[in-house]
């Protein structure tokens, strides 16, 4: 893998497109706190997360991408910065959608800090909603194969210990709060020549055990690529420093972390990683070999 000054890495035919994510670089480009990334493999188009909801269509448009010709969606986990773009998507279609995602997307999630009121941040409608306006939901716990060399996890077992999830995030029951272990957490894996390309929309189950799980769903395949979000903005130090040596374990040739890993995870990530590491700004373009 080779990069160039704008930055697209280039490989083969198959790429992946960075339509939402925290930053942008280019001219016409929104960033917004959120991530989705546009698949094209196989000769097929499917799109990974919708991002907060403001920026999907317009960066889309920019690009000069029609997202009518997207086949399905794959959601990583039920918070707003990944579904908050799904509802505008499915009224650009005359067909239903098939949506992949987990049972429990559309638990009534907060996020609640000492200092503020709870604020919520989960997906911003009803199942009944969403299927008014094309939406076809297939949710499974367990992992689903998409085909054209793609498959997602489905929930991700929990074995690294000092990957864990902030008290923070909390579910509202009719017997009070709870605490939310984003259960529904998954990634989408594809296989290519070169081995596995892992993209993640938080990795809130953990980096490490995200990496960890596909290779042990692909007959513990050599995982090539990363990119999305990490989920190191806010974790210790010692926290970021386990995840850079385990990630030396992989022998990965890419990793694209953004969103959701915060500065000073990128940073350390950088200096540790240098010649693997990119940012993945809004417009990226990485082909896949």
């Amino acid at each position: 893998m080779q990069g160039n000054k704008s930055g697209v890495v280039k490989l083969a035919t198959d790429f992946i497109t960075i339509l939402v994510e925290n930053t942008a670089q280019q001219p016409g480009h929104l960033a917004e706190h959120g991530f989705a990334a546009l698949l094209n493999v196989g000769g097929r188009k499917l799109l990974f997360d919708t991002g907060a909801g403001q920026a999907l269509i317009p960066n889309a448009k920019a690009m000069g991408i029609d997202l009518t010709s997207v086949s399905a969606v794959a959601l990583s986990h039920g918070h707003y910065d990944h579904t908050g773009g799904l509802k505008d998507f499915l009224r650009l279609h005359h067909n239903p959608v098939t949506v992949y995602a987990h049972p429990d997307l559309f638990s009534h999630r907060f996020s609640i800090s000492e200092n503020d009121p709870p604020r919520y941040s989960g997906i911003d409608w009803t199942k009944g909603q969403l299927e008014q306006v094309g939406a076809v939901f297939d949710l499974t716990a367990t992992p689903t194969d998409l085909g054209s060399g793609l498959f997602l996890t489905g929930q991700i077992p929990r074995t690294v210990p000092y990957e864990h999830i902030s008290d923070r995030f909390q579910v509202k029951t009719a017997a009070g709060w709870k605490k939310d272990e984003i259960l529904d957490d998954q990634a989408l894996v594809i296989e290519t020549k070169t081995g596995l390309v892992v993209i993640s929309g938080c990795a809130h189950a953990g980096l490490i055990n995200t990496l960890s799980y596909a290779q042990e769903l692909s007959d513990n395949k050599k995982i090539a690529a990363f990119f999305g979000g990490t989920h190191l903005i806010g974790a210790t130090d010692e926290r970021i420093k386990s995840t850079i040596e385990a990630l030396a374990e992989f022998d990965l040739r890419l990793i694209g972390a953004g969103h959701c890993t915060g500065f000073e995870a990128s940073a350390l990530l950088f200096g540790a990683l240098r010649g693997l590491y990119r940012p993945i700004p809004v417009g990226s373009v990485f082909e896949l070999e």
